[in-house]
């Protein structure tokens, strides 16, 4: 595959659903260094573009800056410094116009924000993303690091470097791929070097379950003691499909990922369309059997857990919900429905499937059949 030039056009929708994503976890990103006092973060963004499409729109290295300039009050008061490294690199080219465009949007953006200068670095790439990211490794292995990684960088979900973003314990990355050309082209060599599918396998995956099985499959190549998550949520362009793969290693990160996912999309929080159907799921199949959305086959396995035992408290709840990739919220919801209906029992008014409850404040609610 050739390199893509993705900023002779406008940015299309499908790009513009990766940007708010990325644009929204750095805004949930930011503020939980900033003010626990961690005095230094680093942001990567590997493929960074020129800042702008032809339109104006602002791209990632844009959208973060203003991400924060909204938090800036605190970022001062607390004296954390900011490190942003841009990359961007057109291969095989002698003029690199784009790499000369982000430094000047950036700049010019910068500028106009005169507080930058007490807690904002700088830092300008025009270098191979893969050589760069080893590079930078020690930097992301010593700092809390969130990282953007674009679609020209689909060598980087092979084992050469997820092993290494595995090994970051406070990295959370964020990586764009063009999903649906593994089904196409994955028995090149090119893609077989980043993911070995099967020709069997790739024949039997559903177009629009190409992202879910992908990430199923870099989950499989995961050390067992892996602590690292990875989260899928698969974009729709046309008849191509994307996809974002979110990986961090602590369960806060998790939580505001998938909040964000659902927040995106309320019927699965995993795709910016219907990735299974859900809206003829009220309809009965040939046997006369109910078939289940996503999020009516979450709650009927949490309530059979909690039933046969499997699943206790809170802490095993939310746990749960974060492996299916589903909402908090629904868990909560759900679990106050089944009280109030005698089906399960807990002390307090809440279930208590959050964050700040299991890992924050340790209040443990366990719950009785």
């Amino acid at each position: 595959m050739g390199y893509k030039d993705l900023h002779l056009e406008p940015f299309d929708e499908a790009t513009l659903s990766k940007l708010e994503i990325f644009e929204d976890y750095a805004e949930a990103w930011i503020p939980p260094f900033v003010m626990s006092g961690i005095q230094q973060i680093h942001i990567f963004d590997l493929f960074a573009g020129p800042g702008y499409d032809v339109n104006g729109i602002a791209g990632s290295p844009i959208r973060i800056l203003k991400k924060i300039v909204d938090h800036l009050g605190n970022i001062l008061n607390k004296k954390t410094q900011i490190t942003l490294h841009l990359n961007e690199f057109e291969p095989n080219k002698s003029d690199q116009k784009k790499f000369e465009m982000l430094k000047e949007n950036c700049k010019n953006f910068v500028d106009e924000h005169e507080k930058f200068k007490y807690c904002l670095e700088l830092k300008f790439y025009n270098k191979d993303a893969g050589s760069l990211l080893n590079e930078l490794l020690p930097i992301m292995k010593n700092y809390p690091s969130l990282v953007f990684l674009d679609q020209n960088g689909i060598k980087f979900i092979s084992d050469q470097y997820l092993s290494e973003l595995e090994k970051l314990n406070t990295t959370d990355f964020l990586f764009f791929g063009s999903s649906s050309y593994f089904k196409r082209f994955g028995m090149t060599d090119e893609f077989q070097n980043v993911l070995k599918f099967s020709k069997k396998e790739l024949n039997e995956i559903e177009w629009a379950n190409i992202h879910r099985v992908i990430v199923d499959k870099l989950r499989e190549s995961l050390s067992l003691d892996s602590q690292l998550k990875l989260h899928p949520f698969s974009i729709k362009k046309g008849a191509n499909i994307y996809g974002i793969i979110f990986g961090a290693s602590h369960p806060l990160a998790v939580d505001k990922f998938l909040y964000i996912s659902w927040k995106k999309n309320k019927q699965n929080g995993e795709a910016n369309f219907d990735i299974d159907d859900d809206t003829s799921k009220r309809q009965t199949d040939l046997f006369d059997n109910e078939k289940l959305t996503k999020i009516e086959k979450f709650k009927k396995e949490l309530e059979e857990k909690i039933v046969e035992g499997s699943i206790t408290n809170n802490k095993e709840a939310l746990q749960f919900t974060y492996e299916t990739g589903n909402s908090r919220q629904i868990a909560n919801k759900y679990l106050r429905m089944l009280k109030k209906d005698g089906i399960i029992d807990y002390e307090g008014r809440t279930p208590g499937i959050t964050y700040d409850n299991v890992f924050k404040k340790k209040n443990i609610v366990n719950y009785k059949v």
